[in-house]
Order: structure tokens, then C-alpha cells, then sequence
């Protein structure tokens, strides 16, 4: 196991106004609702318009079967006389109604393949692209040159084009609505922030506005208010809760000189300090920052499609140009077709292999399956947001665990109590509830829930004089007994001398990494209590797990480095990070995702871990911690158990399966049709590849791929 401390501080970055900054982030976020908004009118508008086209292909498919007779051009024709020109109004309609749809619906799919060729590359986009736009400019043909190809028998290919736009539009609309939210994580860490501060003025109190607040201000922060900026206590002391911070659960004793941090929680005192970072220097500022940073840096994954795609195209384009080719100069040659019309095959030929090579169902590959696994996925408790994580998970090589409330359960609990010999422990206990209840310290609860575990009926004694000392414990007197319970300071402060069997009880619990308490009964030391954040029930046998798939399990905590070892050796860690803020966090993902030949996940659940959540390759948020790290993450554990990190990763397998498969359904049909389009049944039967045949074959695909993905609902 592997223990390091991360440096103090992190590395000062460049800053802006952060009111430009969330006014830029508003607008990046009214950006992103305005391309799902205009993505959902256009497959709305694409699937209204493939209706008509839908019809037609039943048609073409009863009248194969001699259930329906229609002549060619069942509309009739538009008929110029004077020119002897006619145009087959059937194929007319049908141009009208996909034109729109190729060049409106499907615009994207041209600036993305157009950017996929500036980079010599091919994807996904410039196959349909290449197919749709090929199937529009025949059938323009067709439609308005009919004598272009002479005797050869040729129909029109519209939609093709209509639905492979409409079906892979849909196919991403799916995607999209998942990824929605995914930005508003920022908004909700805008939100934290305090929106009035009290600062003292003159020798007066004025209430401001936060963003009015300068640097050298002093500022008054009474208990229960959120402290506005950052800054350095000059006056008086407190308990804050910094979880959001540092991810710890315990309350902070901050005193004369301390740092305090914006947004986070004044629990008990009164205190005075002064502004020493406003707006975009404040710390809140710079998780908002690197969350945005790693949102926007986090290198795109490539989709399987794409892959197989950048290598399919220049496959398909070879194929069109030597069949081309073939029929153009070779066949003529060879005396296989009549000299004068081998140019209208070779392009009639050469247009329905790059037609034909696009199928609809390669838009539904991806997006039915995620679709299908990620439904099941939330019926375990687990909300995929990014279907690209559930895509990646299964190539998970390390995986990054926040400490508190990711790995342990995020509360303190009382773990030991050691009584002083010849004490009445009943009592001892009684006595310790008494006080403890009327505290509203973290440790107190622990307690005084502790209490009520082991005595199940008791009533509360009641107590005077009672008062909680900042940040050494509670004092008060039950039925005349005095109890006191704290720290040593509030031993050495009172002048109670420890108990010396006790004392090296505590020493060895504090050793362990354990917050150790003192308690007194008239001054006299009888008992420890030690409390700790205990690790999840799930905890072990998860990284146990997650050793036995081979993946390197890694702990960043902002606690000290001694509570980090106890609870890495507990649960067989294999890299610590302790002492770790915000910024480092996030850094060290960024140096796993360089060293590291696998993919990055990070689990977490605070605001202090949204930018390592954003910045990894897989954020997993805890559903039972912040809504920001929730916001933040790709994927949502609902109940906030490790061993659903497990199913995570075995239905990202199952679901990559069966992505696979569809994807072999996609492009396998494009196997058997192509070659039939390159003309090779044309010598032995005279036939050649017509759309009818070649739209039934796309609605089989699609039919096989949307059932192939609903498999994904029988996988354990």
C-alpha cells in the first residue's frame, strides 16, 4: 500500500470575474438547451415527414406480392409538351418531402463529416453522409434527367435517405436527453454561495450584498450563517462545517488567525474576519472553475461506430470506384453489357453501392442498447447519464474512492469505550447521554446515539448548568453529579488529571487514526469514548472485488494521513492520497489519465469532489451525497453502496456486448447487399439491387437490432 500526502496548497491559477464567469456559464448553458431543443424539433419534423415514405414501402411491398396494382407513376406526370419534357410526379412529391429532411435534418451530419475529412479521417457522419447525400443526388437524377440512363431499368432512392437520417437523429435525441442535466452541476455550485454578508463598517454592522464585499473588509458571522467570502478570523472562535470542502463530516474548531472558507457553515460562535479572497478568488470560485475546465478538456471517447466506420468508408468508396470501373470499361470489353448503355449502369451500379452501405440500423445500434441497459440499470439503482460511460466502463483500470461517504458511511460512531476500574458503567453512560443530548456536536450525537444502542429504556436525567465549550466539549451538572465530557484541553483547562490506564487507551485509539474524547464524574477521569467514520459494510468486498477484475484501487481524502492508513489498510487500499484539496484532486486524476493505460473512474459524493468527478473519464457520484457531485457525475449509485460500482462494470460488459452484435447486424447485412449492388447477380440473372429490396432489408435490420437490445433485459 502506498501512502502519499498531497502538497498544502494548490497551485494558483489564473483568475477571471466570476460574475463573467457564471454569466458565460449561463450562456454555454442557454447554448446546450437550445441544440437538444432544435435536435428535438428536427426528429420530430424528420419522423412526420418518413410517414409518407413509410406508406410507399408497404405499398411497393403488397404490390410485390400482388396484393396492390399501381403503374409506374401511380400520380401520373407534370407534363411541359412544348418541350417534350415530363416529370414523374410520384418521384416529385417524394423529392419535396426529402430535401428538407437531408439538408435541414441532417445538416449536422455535414459540418461533422466535413471536420472528419479536415482531419483525414472518417467517422460515423461521413458515411451517412456519403449514403444520403448519394441517394438524393440519383434520385434528383432520376427524377429530373429520367433519359440520363438510357435503358436501364432505374427507380428512385429517397427513402433511404429519410430514414437513415430520421432513425440515427433518434438514435442521438435517446443520448442526448441522458447527457441534459450533466452542465448544471455548475448552476447548483453557483447556488451555495451566501447572497448577503454583514460587514462592519465605520464601527457599524451593514448587511450588503456579497458582491460588494472587498478584500480587508471585516466581516461578522453569527451561528447558523454561511460564512460569504473567504477570509482570516481576527476576532473570537467556532466550530464550521467545512464537509463541502474537505469531505469530512466532522466540524472544524476554527479560532483567532484560522482560515475560513466561503459557503461553508458557522455552527456554534460568533466570530469577526477579515476578506482576503472575493469573487473569483475564492475557493468556491476555483471548484466552480475546475469543474468547468475538466468539462470542457475531458478528451472525447471515440464511439465503437466510429471506429468501424473509419474503416468502412474507404472500404465502400473502393468498392463503388472498381465497380464503376468495371462496368464501365471491363464489361463493355468483355461483351457482358451492350457498349452504349455501360456508363448508366457503372453509375447506377457504383450510386447503389454507396447507398446501400449506410444502413438505418447503424443509428440504432448504439442508442437502442444503451437505451435498453440503462433502463435496466436504474431498476438496480444505478443512473447512467453519459451513455459514453457505460460504453467505457468496462475498460475501468483504476478507479479513484473519495474516503468519507463513498468508502465509509460519512457519520462519526463510538468504535470504543474503555471505563475507569470499579465504575458503574449504566450509569456512567446515563450520565453521558444527559449532557451529550442537549449538544448539537457531531460527536455529541454520536454519543448519545451510542447510549441508546446499548441501554434500550432509560430516562434522561436532568441537567443544569449545562454549557458547550468551544471546541474542547460540554459541561453540566445531573442531580448534583458534575460531568464533563471534551478533548485534553478541557481536561488541562479544568484541571483534571487523567487516569493513567485510560490515558495510554486513548494514546493507542488515537494512534489508530480515531477522535478520542475524555469524560469526568466530579472531576474524576472514568471513561474514552473513540469514534470514527467506519467504513461501508459494502467496502471490502467491493475493492476485493475490484482486485479480482484487475483494477488498481486509489483513496484521495482530505483527512489526516494517519486516519487515511488505518482505514487503507483496513480495506486494502492500494495507493493513498491524504491531506488532499479540491484542486489536488483534480490534478491527480489528470496524472492517473497520463500513467494509467486503461480508463480513469472516480467515485465520490461532496462538492469537493465534482471537479475530479468531471475531470475523470467515469464520474460515479453517490446518490446519498450532494447534489453537485451528483450533477457532476456520469453515472448516479442511488443508495450510495460500493458493490453497485461492481454491477456498473458488468452491465457496461453486457451492454458493449450486445453493441457489438447490433453493430454486426448493421454492417453484416451491408455484406450480402453490397456485392449484390456491385452487379454481382446481374450476369447470371439479369438483376440488379432495387430500392424496395434494399428498403425491406434496412427495416429488417433495424427490426434485429432493436430486438437484440431488448436481450439486454434477460443478462443477470
Amino acid at each position: 500500500m502506498q501512502v502519499l500526502a498531497s502538497p498544502p496548497e494548490a497551485a494558483k491559477r489564473e483568475t477571471h470575474s466570476h460574475n463573467g464567469h457564471s454569466g458565460g456559464h449561463d450562456h454555454a448553458a442557454m447554448l446546450k438547451d437550445a441544440e437538444y431543443s432544435l435536435l428535438r424539433k428536427k426528429v420530430l419534423f424528420t419522423g412526420l415527414a418518413s410517414l409518407p415514405f413509410l406508406a410507399v414501402m408497404i405499398a411497393m411491398l403488397f404490390k410485390s406480392a400482388g396484393l396492390l396494382q399501381f403503374g409506374h407513376a401511380p400520380l401520373g406526370y407534370l407534363s411541359f409538351e412544348q418541350f417534350g419534357y415530363r416529370v414523374n410526379l410520384f418521384w416529385l412529391v417524394q423529392f419535396i418531402l426529402a430535401t428538407p429532411v437531408l439538408f435541414w435534418g441532417g445538416s449536422q451530419f455535414y459540418s461533422s463529416a466535413w471536420s472528419a475529412l479536415k482531419a483525414r479521417a472518417a467517422n460515423m457522419d461521413t458515411l451517412i453522409a456519403l449514403g444520403t447525400t448519394t441517394a438524393w443526388l440519383f434520385s434528383s437524377a432520376v427524377t429530373f434527367i429520367p433519359g440520363l440512363f438510357g435503358e436501364v431499368m432505374v427507380d428512385v432512392f429517397y427513402e433511404a435517405a429519410v430514414f437513415i437520417v430520421f432513425f440515427i437523429l433518434l438514435g442521438r435525441l435517446l443520448e442526448a436527453r441522458a447527457k441534459k442535466q450533466a452542465n448544471s452541476a455548475i448552476r447548483k455550485l453557483l447556488e451555495l454561495q451566501a447572497k448577503e454578508a454583514v460587514v462592519i463598517r465605520n464601527g457599524k454592522e451593514e448587511r450588503i450584498p456579497v458582491s460588494e464585499v472587498q478584500k480587508g473588509d471585516t466581516v461578522l458571522v453569527r451561528p447558523g450563517e454561511k460564512i460569504p467570502v473567504d477570509g482570516v478570523i481576527t476576532e473570537g472562535e467556532s466550530t464550521i462545517d467545512e464537509s463541502m470542502v474537505t469531505g469530512e463530516s466532522l466540524p472544524v474548531t476554527k479560532t483567532v488567525d484560522d482560515r475560513v472558507v466561503g459557503s461553508t457553515i458557522n455552527k456554534t460562535g460568533t466570530f469577526r474576519f477579515e476578506v482576503t479572497g472575493v469573487g473569483s478568488d475564492t475557493l468556491l470560485a476555483q471548484i466552480i472553475r475546475m469543474v468547468e475546465e475538466a468539462q470542457g478538456t475531458t478528451a472525447p471517447i471515440q464511439k465503437l461506430a466510429d471506429r468501424i466506420s473509419g474503416v468502412f468508408v474507404p472500404v465502400v468508396i473502393s468498392i463503388a470506384l472498381v465497380s464503376f470501373l468495371f462496368w464501365l470499361l471491363l464489361a463493355p470489353g468483355l461483351g457482358l453489357v451492350p457498349v452504349d448503355t455501360s456508363l448508366q449502369l457503372a453509375v447506377y451500379i457504383a450510386t447503389s453501392v454507396l447507398i446501400i452501405a449506410c444502413p438505418c440500423a447503424l443509428g440504432l445500434a448504439t442508442p437502442t442498447a444503451v437505451m435498453v441497459g440503462t433502463g435496466k440499470a436504474a431498476r438496480a439503482g444505478i443512473l447512467v447519464k453519459d451513455a459514453h460511460a457505460l460504453e467505457l466502463a468496462q475498460n475501468i483500470r483504476t478507479i479513484v474512492f473519495d474516503k468519507t461517504g463513498t468508502l465509509t458511511n460519512g457519520r462519526p460512531v463510538v468504535t470504543d469505550v474503555e471505563f475507569a476500574a470499579g465504575t458503574d458503567k449504566e450509569v456512567t453512560l446515563k450520565l453521558a447521554y444527559a449532557v451529550e443530548n442537549l449538544s448539537e456536536h457531531p460527536l455529541s450525537d454520536a454519543v448519545a446515539a451510542y447510549v441508546t444502542e446499548q441501554i434500550s429504556e432509560f430516562a434522561a436525567g436532568r441537567v443544569e448548568k449545562f454549557s458547550a465549550i468551544e471546541g474542547k466539549g460540554v459541561t453540566g451538572s445531573v442531580a448534583g453529579t458534575a460531568v464533563l465530557i471534551g478533548n485534553r484541553r478541557l481536561f488541562t483547562d479544568e484541571g483534571i488529571e487523567t487516569d493513567s490506564i485510560l490515558d495510554k487507551t486513548a494514546e493507542s485509539l488515537s494512534a489508530e487514526g480515531k477522535t478520542v474524547i475524555l469524560m469526568a464524574v466530579d472531576r474524576k477521569h472514568v471513561a474514552v469514548f473513540a469514534l470514527a467514520d467506519t467504513v461501508k459494510d459494502s467496502a471490502k468486498e467491493a475493492v476485493s472485488r475490484l482486485h479480482r477484475l484487475g483494477v488498481q484501487v486509489v483513496m484521495l481524502t482530505g483527512d489526516n494521513r494517519q486516519t487515511a492508513e488505518a482505514i487503507g489498510s483496513q480495506l486494502g487500499i492500494d495507493t493513498i492520497r491524504a491531506e488532499v484539496l479540491p484542486a489536488d484532486k483534480a490534478e491527480i486524476i489528470r496524472e492517473l489519465q497520463k500513467n494509467t493505460n486503461g480508463v480513469v473512474a472516480m467515485a465520490g459524493d461532496g462538492i469537493n469532489d465534482a471537479p475530479a468527478l468531471a475531470q475523470a473519464d467515469i464520474g460515479i457520484a453517490m446518490g446519498t451525497g450532494t447534489d453537485v457531485a451528483i450533477e457532476a457525475g456520469d453515472i448516479v449509485l442511488v443508495k450510495g453502496t460500493l458493490d453497485k460500482v461492481i454491477e456498473t462494470i458488468e452491465m457496461s460488459r453486457t451492454t458493449l456486448g450486445i453493441i457489438r452484435q447490433n453493430l454486426f447486424w448493421a454492417f453484416g447485412y451491408n455484406v450480402v447487399a453490397i456485392p449484390v449492388a456491385a452487379g454481382l447477380l446481374y450476369l447470371p440473372f439479369s438483376l440488379l439491387l432495387s430500392p424496395m429490396i434494399a428498403s425491406a432489408a434496412m427495416a429488417f435490420s433495424s427490426v434485429s437490432v432493436v430486438l437484440n437490445s431488448l436481450r439486454i433485459r434477460l443478462a443477470r
